[in-house]
């Protein structure tokens, strides 16, 4: 358990001056309260002059595996701009089972916290590593942590699993509103998003995929290819509830249109040549005007 201690600030501010853009442990506080308030000191040096001037250095907490708030400091003053923090990061992994018996190996791309579960430090950036087993040839990610903590993939995979579930359990419980509250009002939408939020509260992890389908058989295949289209922008991460949630903006956003006539841009060209674009904020089937 963390004990209440000065911390050399001092010392941390000039070792991450050395290293510039590096995050350093600025020192782990018994109380989260404590650790909290010294995040939003830091960056304006409000009290703490070794981080002088204000917006030369950045700040952030995360629990540590001793029991306290460890509290992560970086100097960011200088040129060319440091790289902003990552929201998450992505590895190739490992997936050997469960079980106690060998049943081979599949690669699975996770996403998971960008900070090392144990103290908070930054974790490493992957790098890609080859292996052959069992007359196969796989590339999964290797990655060092600054701190020192080794992340095994099993842990990892762990992480990412309770991540989904969180994730999943979230979204069902926006649906399950959703539905509580009524009809949603999403104009020529209304019927597909009552029908998606419905099924994303009855079926845990429903994708954006399978809501398209789902929208097609029931006669909205107008919505269903709107969903497609949004799901390929997004690189194929959507779930039924935010294609609800999709499908209600791109009604609002039609409504409110000014730039196009009944969803085609029409103009001139330069070269006096009539053009007739699709609005890509309306999406709407058309067929250009002649």
């Amino acid at each position: 358990m963390a004990r209440a201690s000065r911390f050399d600030h001092a010392a941390v501010a000039r070792a991450a001056k050395a290293q510039r853009g590096l995050w350093q442990l600025a020192g782990v506080y018994p109380a989260s309260t404590g650790a909290k308030s010294t995040v939003l000191r830091i960056p304006r040096a409000q009290r703490m002059p070794a981080y002088a001037p204000p917006g030369t250095f950045e700040a952030y907490s995360f629990l540590h595996e001793d029991g306290g708030t460890a509290v992560w400091v970086r100097y960011v003053a200088g040129a060319p701009a440091v790289e902003p923090r990552p929201t998450s990061m992505t590895y190739r992994v490992c997936d050997r089972g469960s079980g106690t018996e060998y049943v081979g190996v599949r690669v699975v791309t996770v996403t998971v916290g960008p900070e090392c579960p144990r103290c908070g430090g930054p974790r490493g950036d992957a790098v890609p590593f080859r292996f052959h087993e069992d007359g196969d040839w796989y590339v999964v990610d290797k990655w060092s942590n600054a701190c020192g903590h080794v992340d095994s993939y099993a842990s990892v995979l762990a992480e990412y699993r309770k991540l989904v579930a969180e994730l999943e359990e979230a979204e069902q419980r926006d649906a399950a509103r959703a539905v509580g509250a009524g009809p949603a009002d999403a104009g020529e939408y209304t019927e597909a998003v009552t029908l998606l939020n419905a099924a994303a509260a009855e079926i845990r992890g429903l994708h954006a995929k399978q809501a398209a389908q789902f929208l097609d058989m029931r006669g909205h295949g107008e919505a269903a290819r709107r969903v497609q289209e949004e799901l390929a922008h997004r690189s194929g991460r959507m779930s039924a509830r935010q294609a609800a949630v999709f499908l209600a903006e791109l009604a609002a956003a039609r409504a409110a249109c000014t730039e196009c006539e009944h969803g085609r841009i029409n103009y001139l060209g330069h070269d006096g040549e009539f053009v007739s674009l699709r609005c890509t904020t309306c999406r709407k089937e058309t067929v250009p005007v002649a």
